[in-house]
């Protein structure tokens, strides 16, 4: 891993003026409950609810931050951003605000819409909200629904996404809460997000009914993403099964820092049980390897809620979903896998096959060598 200079560096990050955000950019002293494997996390960390709402002033004198909402079922495959700022700009102002929905249907049609030139607003107290124009995201301090609606340039649409697990990922290098590389901050509020309870209407009059696994992903920095990560991948994957599913996130920057997250939720009844059994970053307990080009394996050492043995997940290579640029000719490609074979480790069973789906998203500047998806 890099040797990361954080402390000083981030000290502007942490404003005795702007209360919303939480925990990034302070160091963290203790992992709490990441890499015990113990089973024993009953709610989710309190801090996660306000580190949701902006780190950054939306006015603020620099800065961007980003909230990206990724849905995928068969028939569509979409990304919603919420946008303080230009990630890609020296002179980005966070209230330069915007707000942006890309979709690609199963038939291959792309649709992108936008809107520019308003400033984030927020609530800070529960229920909590973001909003760019009309179109907000809400959640209360259960964590467990964050509700979507949205209305923009003749598209509406309004919806849930029920979070199944217990627990946000946020990593640290360096031990620096929420720092993927030094000045670069993020985390996953929703691992797996099961987004229902309404649809999306687009202008053309058709509207589509959500039944779809999503994340929620929010991301800042307060110099150009460019100047910060060469490149950076984020892929999640996830099982489903008839008595449980895990959640795999693997996040890689620039080929010399990587973190991930693993936990299960079991069911009960008709919904699941939320908990993370074994989650972590940063940890010599952890290990992920890339067996080959279409098989990640990752591993938590010594847990006996894991059998002591490995997860591998295998998935057919996809092909580019959707494509974003910014103002520099920086590109985010996401991708969809819509296929994953898994060999997961389950009570007194050495492993328990099931199938999955997943998300991944690859960040690149110009020039920059293509990432292995």
């Amino acid at each position: 891993m890099r040797v990361l200079n954080c402390l000083l560096a981030l000290a502007p990050v942490v404003s005795a003026q702007f209360i919303p955000g939480g925990s990034w950019g302070r160091p963290m002293s203790n992992p709490g409950p990441y890499n015990n494997c113990s089973g024993t996390l009953t709610q989710v960390p309190t801090d996660a609810v306000v580190d949701t709402l902006p780190n950054l002033s939306p006015d603020g004198q620099s800065g961007w931050e980003r909230w990206d909402l990724t849905i995928y079922q068969s028939d569509i495959f979409l990304n919603l951003r919420w946008l303080q700022g230009d990630p890609s700009s020296n002179a980005s102002v966070p209230a330069d605000g915007s707000f942006e929905v890309s979709a690609r249907f199963a038939n291959g049609t792309i649709f992108h819409t936008r809107i520019t030139g308003e400033k984030l607003t927020y609530t800070n107290s529960s229920p909590y909200s973001i909003s760019i124009g009309q179109n907000t995201l809400t959640w209360d301090d259960s964590q467990t629904w964050y509700n979507t609606t949205l209305n923009l340039n003749g598209l509406t649409g309004s919806f849930g996404t029920e979070s199944i697990m217990l627990d946000k990922f946020s990593p640290y290098a360096g031990w620096i809460i929420g720092q993927l590389t030094e000045g670069l901050y993020s985390d996953i509020p929703v691992t797996r997000g099961h987004t229902r309870a309404g649809s999306i209407q687009f202008p053309s009059g058709q509207e589509v009914k959500l039944n779809a696994q999503s994340v929620l992903s929010h991301m800042m920095g307060e110099q150009p993403v460019q100047s910060l990560a060469v490149n950076y991948a984020i892929r999640t994957f996830w099982s489903i099964g008839a008595t449980f599913g895990d959640t795999f996130i693997y996040e890689i920057i620039d080929a010399d820092y990587t973190a991930f997250f693993l936990a299960r939720a079991e069911v009960r009844g008709a919904g699941f049980e939320r908990y993370p059994i074994y989650v972590g970053t940063d940890s010599n307990d952890l290990s992920v390897k890339r067996i080959n080009h279409t098989s990640t394996e990752a591993q938590m050492a010594g847990c006996a809620n894991t059998n002591y043995v490995p997860f591998t997940w295998k998935y057919t290579l996809p092909s580019p979903v959707l494509e974003q640029f910014d103002s520099a000719g920086g590109r985010t490609t996401f991708y969809a896998f819509p296929r994953i074979s898994t060999a997961e480790p389950f009570e007194s069973e050495y492993v328990s096959y099931q199938g999955g789906t997943g998300i991944a998203y690859i960040y690149q500047t110009p020039g920059a060598i293509v990432v292995d998806q």
